[in-house]
């Protein structure tokens, strides 16, 4: 990472998102997701259809479904009926800034990243505040003057 002081642009998405996520199918069974989840230690995984990006599900969304009151044991759920509606969808290109603001404003936990319409990558808001504090970390290096 560069010094803070170095940065005379703002980072794009590629600066801190996973790259190549692992992924499952819409129509895979919920338990298969978490299994995933927990086999990769991620919460969140992108959902595919017949190979293409669908949307995405989250470990909370599975979470909430599982939940006492919410569900019946005996009823076997899918991927399809927990994940997001509309999942947010950004270039890898796309100024940092401006996704974690949005993230910040609508209260997602993550972003799909996007590079020539295949998926690239995904921003959660676990990756957003650990480049943060590793910026800040950066901040408050003492900086050597010394001439090697």
């Amino acid at each position: 990472m560069h010094k803070p002081s170095d940065f005379h642009h703002i980072p794009k998405l590629a600066a801190l998102m996973t790259p190549f996520p692992h992924h499952i199918d819409i129509d895979s069974k919920v338990e298969t997701a978490q299994q995933l989840m927990e086999q990769y230690q991620v919460r969140h995984l992108p959902v595919t259809r017949d190979g293409d990006l669908e949307t995405i599900i989250s470990l909370s969304d599975i979470e909430r479904a599982n939940a006492p009151g919410h569900r019946l044991d005996e009823q076997q759920l899918y991927v399809r009926d927990l994940c997001a509606d509309r999942p947010y969808i950004a270039d890898i290109h796309d100024p940092l800034d401006k996704i974690l603001l949005a993230m910040a404003e609508t209260g997602i936990g993550s972003v799909l990243v996007m590079r020539e319409g295949e998926l690239a990558g995904i921003i959660t808001v676990s990756d957003a505040l650990r480049f943060c504090g590793e910026y800040l970390a950066k901040l408050a290096e003492p900086i050597d003057d010394s001439i090697a």
